[in-house]
């Protein structure tokens, strides 16, 4: 549904500092201020790293917020007229090979019926941060051990988060966590027995397969000289190859690498009204945003008109916490609902009844019942 970006980020520490990221109160607004606000969705506060979050919902002037629950009258009014739908089944019909367009645009339209549903969705953005152990061969120089200064912790680090609920990973060396030791692969020999002669220079020649002999007469093999054995063009007849991990160098500069990954994870609930029309395929278009909110964390929608939407934010929030609390830090949540306009559309074609769904902005048909279908094939 939503257009999230990605990137990777390969960085030096800032000087270590504490990480900082304080907890605040609740951020739903109450419910006697619902009305009065404004459908302004507020300014985008553009790039916000760790030391510049977008304000707290509290600290935002009146207006930033667009939380203006509409009244059941307009959750239950058409949102498109009888043209609309006649146009929105002629797109559809036209874009279908096996659809004939004649009972879109003759068709009789007896029954408009809007079955306007909701949608709650819950972003929750995470940071997480782990060390992992790197290696490179040591080719001599300045060692950053533990020795010059202890290694700072993993969130004492600090750094410049990427933009609000989008998707990013940052790989950064931990200070003062360099080691010099011998290269497991070699012990620290810098070259390894050759596998393709097991370290004695010499292989099977194939000319004779390795009898010393030619086939055809009684003489010697040519190639190998009666031996049966040719040297070894791997390791050049040396026995040994040159180690790859280290390079030859018998010596591996160990350090800790943190890899901080930042996750924007949505939860979503949909009203499902059991009207006959499949809620996923609302998945393909959006609503009309009528309440928004964003803080550290949203605490569950609560007397919103429609029930199930408060049951769908206590189940979304209760979730994201589940899952990221232990593992993750929260550092931003945001919650939104969207009004999908849907609407039933019955009309007539030749004496039956048949009926299509218009929904989403985007004004979207489903129909299981078109009365023209015709069958094609491709040869």
């Amino acid at each position: 549904m939503q257009d999230r970006d990605s990137c990777h980020i390969y960085s030096t520490p800032d000087t270590p500092d504490p990480y900082s990221s304080p907890h605040e109160g609740p951020s739903a607004p109450p419910l006697e201020l619902m009305d009065r606000a404004t459908e302004d969705e507020g300014k985008d506060s553009g790039d916000c790293g760790i030391k510049g979050l977008h304000p707290l919902a509290d600290q935002l002037p009146e207006g930033e917020h667009n939380d203006s629950i509409p009244s059941q009258t307009e959750w239950s009014s058409l949102s498109i007229s009888e043209h609309v739908a006649r146009e929105a089944l002629v797109q559809y019909t036209a874009n279908k090979c096996c659809y004939r367009i004649a009972p879109a645009k003759r068709m009789v339209v007896q029954n408009l019926t809007p079955l306007n549903t909701f949608r709650y969705l819950l972003q929750t953005f995470t940071e997480t941060r782990e060390t992992f152990p790197i290696s490179e061969p040591y080719n001599g120089g300045f060692v950053d051990s533990s020795d010059v200064a202890p290694a700072p912790a993993p969130w004492a680090i600090v750094v410049d988060a990427p933009p609000l609920f989008t998707d990013c990973e940052m790989h950064i060396p931990v200070p003062h966590t360099y080691s010099v030791q011998d290269c497991p692969n070699c012990q620290g020999r810098g070259k390894n027995q050759c596998h393709s002669c097991s370290g004695s220079g010499k292989r099977r020649c194939t000319a004779c397969n390795g009898t010393g002999w030619q086939d055809t007469s009684n003489q010697s093999c040519l190639f190998c000289s009666g031996s049966g054995k040719r040297r070894c063009s791997d390791c050049h007849g040396g026995g040994w190859q040159k180690c790859i991990r280290c390079s030859g160098k018998g010596l591996l500069l160990y350090h800790s690498e943190l890899t901080i990954t930042w996750k924007n994870s949505v939860a979503e609930y949909v009203v499902d009204k059991n009207f006959g029309f499949p809620i996923y395929h609302l998945q393909e278009v959006t609503g009309k945003e009528i309440f928004s909110d964003e803080n550290q964390v949203v605490y569950p929608i609560v007397n919103f008109p429609e029930p199930t939407i408060d049951q769908g934010s206590e189940s979304c929030i209760a979730q994201h916490q589940m899952q990221f609390a232990s593992s993750s830090r929260i550092l931003r949540q945001k919650q939104t609902i969207e009004m999908i306009p849907l609407t039933k559309v019955d009309y007539e074609w030749r004496g039956k009844v048949y009926s299509f769904y218009v929904f989403g902005n985007e004004n979207k048909v489903y129909t299981e019942d078109y009365p023209a279908k015709c069958c094609c094939s491709v040869m």
